[in-house]
């Protein structure tokens, strides 16, 4: 019996205010489109997949989705109705005072996580290519520890990486930073995928071709030290996927090719057997890529018929070895193994 989904991604908007080396989607305005999804249908979305899994998690995704405040809050209230979890990764450019901070412990995500590339400011803002983007993410860390404590409440903070060759060798002060100086409750790490957005060609990606990481048995080394350091709980599967990420894109150079490039010596994700992501139209798929069949949501029952019907869908995916296996929202293994106090803080932040 194929189990329910645990996570529904809901697509808010599809641009941003900040101009990230390894994603284009901020190159593109957002038109109105009289195809969007409203709010109402969103919620009616949300609402039915409660329904296929009343313990399930609601993700918002984007572009930031902070730009669109009407949208974004609608999508964790009705979460937060519908007795779901809700986790959102943003920028924090948008949580610049108390009262914004407070809203988001009290009314918005369950779980919230900020985008921070580094410990180094310089770094920090130069791949997320906007001045000022690090006072920005850090302090909007420093609002929620802040706001959470004034409420208390336990909604989780986390900071989140995309860790590269620009930032990989100073993991050790970053989760310092993280951990001890700011305070956050966890520092997740994602690593450099081929450039999101209207990239023309493969061989126009430099970014990636300069800054995914060669020699990642160091980075291997590196995230063993912080795992004894910090007390982790690193998943050792997880740290050997890792290193078969780096390896396979760089198998015969074809880490230049970015999305060209063959793949993983071996399939890395499970989407298939965990997601369902909806975007701006209403069409749901079992993960971001169009190169699997999706179903448009027109009305109740449709998500169910996605879900249970998607056989064929899925073997095909469990072959897929793209280079998107590495993301944090879909690669099987979880960076960390959970303990019993990991537990109970989800159970308390619910």
């Amino acid at each position: 019996m194929r189990q329910p989904p645990r996570f529904l991604f809901v697509e808010v908007n599809q641009h941003c205010n900040l101009k990230c080396k390894h994603c284009m989607f901020w190159t593109r305005k957002e038109e109105p489109d009289p195809g969007h999804i409203s709010i109402e249908r969103r919620s009616e979305i949300i609402d039915e997949f409660a329904e296929l899994n009343p313990e399930g998690t609601v993700v918002t995704c984007g572009g930031e989705g902070m730009l669109d405040l009407d949208r974004y809050f609608a999508i964790t209230g009705q979460s937060r109705k519908s007795g779901l979890g809700c986790f959102s990764v943003t920028n924090g450019t948008i949580i610049t005072d108390e009262a914004m901070a407070e809203q988001m412990i009290a009314e918005g995500p369950t779980e919230i996580t900020i985008s921070l590339n580094s410990h180094l400011p310089e770094v920090h803002d130069h791949t997320r290519g906007v001045a000022g983007s690090f006072d920005a993410a850090t302090g909007a860390i420093r609002r929620l520890l802040t706001a959470r404590q004034r409420l208390g409440k336990s909604t989780p903070v986390y900071a989140m990486a995309v860790i590269c060759e620009q930032n990989y060798r100073e993991l050790d002060a970053f989760y310092q930073f993280v951990l001890k100086d700011l305070g956050a409750d966890k520092l997740k790490l994602n690593f450099l995928q081929p450039t999101f957005g209207p990239l023309q060609t493969a061989s126009s990606d430099a970014f990636y071709r300069k800054n995914i990481i060669s020699d990642y048995e160091e980075l291997g080394r590196i995230i063993d030290s912080c795992d004894a350091k910090y007390g982790l709980n690193i998943n050792p599967e997880w740290l050997r996927v890792v290193k078969l990420y780096h390896r396979s894109m760089h198998a015969n150079d074809d880490a230049s090719r970015g999305w060209l490039a063959k793949g993983t010596e071996e399939p890395i994700c499970n989407s298939y057997e965990r997601n369902i992501m909806v975007d701006m139209f209403g069409e749901a798929r079992l993960c971001f890529s169009d190169a699997f069949p999706g179903r448009m949501l027109r009305k109740r029952g449709d998500m169910a018929k996605l879900w249970y019907r998607s056989g064929r869908t899925c073997r095909k995916m469990a072959k897929c070895t793209a280079c998107c296996g590495i993301s944090h929202s879909v690669r099987r293994e979880s960076c960390t193994i959970k303990t019993s106090e990991d537990a109970e803080t989800d159970i308390r932040a619910a």
